[in-house]
């Protein structure tokens, strides 16, 4: 496997861990993240009861086709994904203010330019991936290695407004 393959495999594994957060954590909090849809998007409390299942669904889908093989099916999913997520929780966050999107579970904080500008980040990545997929299954050391390193890389993501606002008050 060349170096350009691992990436891609750890992108992969990136993405998965990403989409099972973000699908966990909204399960976690259910109640909250129903209700959110409503109080920071505007949904009617029934297409909030639909969307918010459909949301947590399309996370799910977009991670087992992650983690069934490598490819590009999944990753192309989880690129329209986060391409969509994107633009709407920036539209929000530009026109509302405040936004609390209860992306991973926490609804505590809202939205902040910090979020959107891992969003774009992680859809960079997401991006990037689509040409590094390699050419055949990874070995089981590789792809261990990679899941490690890209779980890594997610608590990072996840972390990625805490992390910045760390660093930036010492």
């Amino acid at each position: 496997m060349t170096v350009q393959q691992f990436a891609g495999e750890m992108l992969r594994w990136f993405a998965a861990w990403w989409w099972l957060a973000a699908a966990l954590g909204k399960l976690r909090t259910w109640p909250g993240f129903r209700s959110e849809l409503g109080t920071s998007f505007g949904l009617a409390p029934g297409t909030a009861a639909i969307a918010a299942p459909v949301l947590v669904v399309a996370e799910l889908a977009a991670a087992s086709l992650l983690l069934a093989a490598p490819g590009r099916a999944g990753m192309a999913l989880s690129f329209l994904l986060m391409l969509t997520f994107t633009m709407v929780l920036g539209y929000q966050f530009f026109t509302r203010g405040v936004v609390r999107c209860s992306c991973f579970g926490e609804s505590a904080r809202p939205l902040s330019g910090y979020d959107l500008l891992r969003n774009l980040l992680v859809l960079g990545a997401m991006g990037s991936a689509l040409g590094l997929a390699p050419a055949q299954p990874p070995l089981a050391g590789e792809a261990l290695v990679a899941a490690g390193i890209g779980a890594w890389l997610c608590v990072a993501a996840v972390n990625f407004h805490d992390l910045v606002v760390l660093t930036r008050t010492r």
